[in-house]
């Protein structure tokens, strides 16, 4: 590989990792009020009313922590010699970025809009819902099934191996259970599986650019 074109993959993933971590950081502080965790949906549309500036810079973080996942997956199938199944999950990854980034454009600005023109609160749970669904379990779900594929196709061509290969196939699994929480309504679980899915993820996407990534 290319130096210039090594060094840009390496500090790339280092960029992805430090946005992520910027995100789950802003999830579990300054918006976690409006997220629908342990309060009301009086609670929440209150703290978004109040919040909008920072509650709708965090869902930035968020989408740019969606752009910055499909980049790292680009990454690792550049990795991989071309196959079928290369092409799969990489094209799984990308279409998760649809769904995700339209929920997060709904929590961003459609759900303070409802608020700002003082809609029946039912109408910011609905689309709470529905943002919910599409990056928790859609979005979310894509994501982690393409970067799966991606990785159990590594293990086979020799480019993962030992523990990094289980670290890495653990993160997505994390995920998909992620997926499956959010489809049968369980928000604790959810957020259990996020905050696990997200740690061991980043993590290993630095260990894959010190201990996978070739010069």
């Amino acid at each position: 590989m290319d130096v210039r074109l090594y060094s840009i993959k390496f500090y790339s993933i280092h960029v992805i990792v430090v946005i992520i971590t910027v995100a789950c950081f802003l999830m579990n502080g300054p918006m976690r009020a409006g997220l629908p965790l342990d309060n009301t949906v009086a609670e929440r549309i209150a703290f978004i009313a109040d919040n909008r500036l920072i509650w709708s810079l965090s869902w930035f973080a968020w989408m740019m922590s969606a752009i910055g996942l499909f980049v790292f997956s680009a990454i690792l199938a550049d990795e991989l010699s071309k196959n079928f199944v290369r092409t799969i999950g990489i094209a799984l990854v990308g279409m998760g970025i649809a769904p995700d980034l339209i929920a997060e454009v709904i929590y961003a600005f459609v759900i303070p809009e409802t608020i700002d023109r003082q809609l029946d609160s039912n109408a910011v749970e609905v689309l709470e819902i529905i943002a919910m669904h599409l990056t928790g379990y859609l979005g979310n779900g894509l994501y982690n099934l393409g970067g799966l594929l991606l990785t159990v196709l590594a293990i086979n061509q020799g480019v993962l191996k030992s523990w990094i290969a289980a670290w890495g196939v653990t993160a997505w699994v994390l995920g998909l259970m992620l997926s499956l929480s959010v489809a049968i309504g369980s928000v604790k679980a959810a957020e259990y599986f996020t905050a696990a899915a997200m740690v061991l993820s980043t993590a290993w996407m630095l260990i894959f650019a010190h201990k996978v990534l070739k010069r």
